[in-house]
């Protein structure tokens, strides 16, 4: 069988009811919800099955939540189909779900990490101060002329995610921002359009955040593992040996650097399925744009999962 590379999803991918059917499907699934709810205190059944939207939205939950679910899936994978990750890959929050799959995190320690995360990356910038849009087009490459020519010393705007050739994501100050949306349009570079989020998440403005990780992260265990990993950092492949706590440090208020690690497995593996483990299907899409050939499947709802449990057993 062709490799196998497990993609974790990140924040955006959420929606009120992810992962209901797969829970009630399979015990393992419970029992990490379960173990969830236990570190954090919090109902995680509720928070993804029940509470309003606004309230999975919240970067403190949304990225717990996230990680739960992506995590009970994986598990059931690993159980059902005999497999364990070899080669795996997160984007941005979805990192850490990929190092839990890997044994590098322990689940409870990964649940207390992006908590935390979550807060620290609320507290940087007070609300209103920043702002992030997404771009589509086929200007990129001009795209971080703008912002240069944009950003000033204090009210910047850069890119934090290369998401696709055709899909980039602008982040920081809100006047910078909102200008570089304009300077799109007026140029007819393609089209831009602000985000509904509470912070300029990637961006330099959220260096504060990464110094109160990189605290936090100190009391933190990193175990070795086997099997490689992709930084969104620099798109780089790291082993158990390889890997440090400083990645995820520099990730809070770095790019993340998608497209480049997608082109990084295909040049890696000559054939491979990408499985995107975890709620909704945005890796999938980012894979098909960046690749056109890749060969993805996802696992947002139990047929899904279903579906590639019937794969990997093969």
């Amino acid at each position: 069988m062709a490799d196998v590379v497990f993609m974790f999803p990140g924040q955006g991918s959420q929606f009120v009811g992810m992962g209901k059917d797969i829970f009630e499907q399979f015990h393992e699934v419970k029992e990490t919800f379960q173990e969830a709810s236990d570190v954090l205190g919090i109902s995680m059944e509720r928070l993804c099955f029940e509470d309003p939207e606004s309230k999975l939205n919240l970067t403190e939950f949304t990225q717990p939540a996230i990680l739960t679910v992506s995590t009970a899936i994986y598990r059931t994978l690993e159980k059902r189909a005999n497999v364990e990750s070899s080669f795996v890959v997160g984007h941005s929050l979805g990192e850490y779900s990929a190092l839990v799959s890997l044994g590098a995190l322990s689940f409870s320690d990964a649940l207390k990490s992006v908590h935390f995360r979550g807060q620290a990356m609320q507290r940087a910038v007070p609300i209103g101060v920043g702002a992030m849009a997404a771009y589509l087009g086929n200007s990129g490459n001009l795209i971080e002329e703008v912002c240069n020519d944009i950003s000033t010393p204090n009210s910047v705007v850069e890119i934090v995610n290369f998401n696709s050739p055709g899909q980039l994501v602008l982040s920081g100050h809100k006047s910078a921002v909102d200008k570089a949306c304009e300077v799109i349009s007026e140029k007819k570079l393609g089209k831009a359009k602000s985000l509904a989020v509470s912070a300029p998440f990637h961006s330099s403005l959220m260096q504060p955040a990464a110094k109160e990780m990189e605290h936090f992260l100190t009391n933190i265990e990193l175990h070795k593992f086997s099997g490689k990993i992709i930084a969104n950092v620099d798109a780089n492949i790291y082993t158990g040996e390889t890997y440090t706590k400083n990645i995820l440090v520099k990730q809070i208020a770095s790019a993340v650097l998608w497209t480049q690690s997608l082109i990084k497995i295909n040049q890696e593996l000559n054939e491979s399925i990408l499985v995107e483990v975890g709620p909704g299907k945005v890796l999938q899409g980012l894979a098909k744009k960046t690749i056109e050939t890749s060969n993805t499947m996802g696992t947002f709802d139990l047929n899904a999962v279903n579906s590639v449990l019937n794969i990997l057993s093969k």
